[in-house]
Order: C-alpha cells, then structure tokens, then sequence
C-alpha cells in the first residue's frame, strides 16, 4: 500500500529558498593595499609572552607586512597579538598566516604612504637579490 503523503510529495513543485538563506560562494580575499617588496631588518615581539625575535620585513604595505625571523623554524603563531619594529615604524598588528616565508602581520594602524615611500626608495627589492638570499 502506498502512502498518500509520498504520492503528492513527489508532484509538488520545489521551492526555492530566499536569498538569505542560501549559501554563499565564498569570494577570494582582496587586499586593501598594494604590497611592496623590500628587505628591511626589524624585529617582532609576541605581546602575550614578552619574546622578540630578529628578522626582516620581506614584504610591506599600509596595513601590514610579512614578517620572516631570523632563526631557521617559523613556528606556528597564528592570532597572536605583536609588535613590529623597524627604523621607519612601529606598529601592534596580528599573525593572520603563518607560511614558509614568514608571518603574514595585519596591523591594526597603518602605515603612512610617505613611510611607504622612503622603505620602497631604500630597501625596495625582491629579497631574493638581497644578502639574505646569499650563501657562502
């Protein structure tokens, strides 16, 4: 015997769910800010812990930077609050990603454009021309 509610089940028409509820496409991240590479010896200091690490700037923009230490092993730090220091800025900002090459830092200030500048003007190249790349 078949049951009456499976019969008209299957001859209603599908209704579609309103466009709040459906689920979204998730959209690639877009950066706020054009990056510049540079090499740009500073250090970095893990708030919570009091640690500061030597490295170099690989990378800079006006809302953050990418962090590479100076020592062989990139720990994984992802989320935690730092603090940025070079000869041209300071700034607090947060590990977002943490990759081989180094840090990912959002910094919760920015930069200002002619900082910007003056780091493209000096130091602004591909780390991979710079002594850091080198070996003996």
């Amino acid at each position: 015997m078949m049951n009456p509610v499976s019969k008209n089940s299957l001859s209603m028409p599908r209704l579609a769910l309103p466009g709040v509820l459906r689920q979204k496409k998730k959209q690639g991240f877009s950066r706020r800010h054009s990056r510049h590479q540079c090499v740009v010896i500073g250090t970095m200091k893990v708030i919570d812990i009091g640690a500061e690490f030597d490295g170099a700037l690989l990378e800079v923009s006006r809302g953050g930077c990418t962090f590479r230490q100076a020592s062989m092993f990139v720990l994984d730090r992802t989320g935690e609050a730092v603090l940025v220091r070079t000869e041209f800025f300071e700034l607090e900002g947060r590990i977002r990603a943490v990759r081989p090459e180094g840090y990912g830092v959002q910094f919760f200030g920015e930069v200002a454009d002619d900082v910007i500048d003056r780091i493209v003007a000096e130091y602004g190249f591909n780390v991979a021309e710079s002594f850091l790349a080198k070996r003996n």
